[in-house]
């Protein structure tokens, strides 16, 4: 009994940061995806409404900002959740990133 909470603890441990990982795989994409467009000036209009822009995980992908062709969910590993996820990106005046927001990915499951 001892052993399978020590596995079972572990294995929970190990979702947990994998799933952090990831988080923190996209908020980095989504900076990259600022700093790469915060002078083009269709992303200018889209962010100045509200100064935040959302970006799906989908456009990060093909955009080179994330490796990985697909974003699989980290509780099973297999269930391609990429079309849930984005970064909700909160904009300083300038336009640099303020904060990010990963939307569509729990972590404490």
């Amino acid at each position: 009994l001892i052993s399978f909470v020590s596995v079972s603890s572990a294995i929970k441990k190990n979702k947990t940061n994998n799933c952090n990982t990831l988080v923190d795989n996209i908020k980095g994409a989504a900076n990259e995806y600022v700093s790469d467009n915060r002078y083009n000036s269709a992303f200018v209009n889209v962010a100045k409404t509200n100064m935040s822009i959302t970006i799906n995980a989908s456009d990060l992908i093909s955009g080179n900002y994330l490796s990985s062709d697909k974003i699989k969910d980290p509780n099973d590993n297999k269930t391609d959740i990429t079309s849930s996820v984005s970064a909700t990106v909160e904009l300083n005046n300038d336009y640099t990133v303020k904060s990010v927001t990963v939307n569509g990915i729990n972590c404490n499951n």
